[in-house]
């Protein structure tokens, strides 16, 4: 009987035993700490080299845009300088153009009927009624020089070359002359008013 008791008491420490271990066991595997270490590094380095590519991204776009700027101010001074030397073309040549509209119109006017060049001048601006008128003024004293040339000439002829081929030929010169002085002044003179109607400015247009 007691060997009995004896047999059982071991049996039940035995299998205390085998549970106690094995909850010790189970208990060590839970609580054992996991490490990071590893982890938390690799972390660290991803993330310092996203960083890293973000610099050199920026960069490289910052790079882009001083280049651009550049670029886009050298493109925009070259403009520049285009357009001020077009300018300067287009004010010369619109320059000459008025001097020549002025030459065209003075010829213009010798086939025209005085009428017609009172109702021009009504549309024409002060500026060019003085162009005008200038222009007449120095033709006209150009004929008068010849006029008084021509007349000097003849009058240096003896009578009997004044009846001859040469003093005709010099009496017709200057009787043409005077008729077209004569027609200038007339012109002139419709540019002349214009210009006194318009209160432009008449110093210097004596004739």
């Amino acid at each position: 009987m007691k060997t009995s008791i004896a047999k059982i008491s071991l049996c039940v420490m035995f299998a205390l035993a085998v549970v106690l271990g094995g909850c010790r066991k189970k208990t060590d595997e839970e609580t054992q700490p996991v490490d990071q270490t590893n982890s938390t590094k690799t972390s660290i380095s991803e993330f310092g080299g996203k960083v890293i590519e973000k610099a050199k991204e920026a960069g490289a776009k910052a790079g882009e845009t001083a280049v651009e700027i550049k670029e886009k101010t050298v493109e925009t001074a070259v403009e520049i300088k285009e357009k001020t030397v077009e300018t300067a073309v287009e004010i010369k040549e619109k320059a000459a153009e008025k001097v020549f509209s002025i030459v065209q119109q003075f010829k213009a006017d010798q086939g025209k009927s005085i009428p017609d060049i009172t109702a021009q001048t009504k549309e024409m601006a002060v500026e060019n009624l003085r162009r005008m008128a200038e222009k007449y003024r120095d033709v006209i004293a150009e004929k008068q020089e010849q006029l008084r040339e021509m007349t000097q000439k003849f009058i240096d002829l003896s009578d009997a070359e004044r009846t001859t081929g040469e003093g005709q030929i010099l009496k017709a010169g200057v009787d043409k002359i005077k008729e077209g002085v004569e027609m200038l002044k007339e012109r002139f003179g419709v540019y002349y008013n214009a210009l006194k109607e318009k209160a432009g400015n008449l110093t210097g247009l004596d004739i």
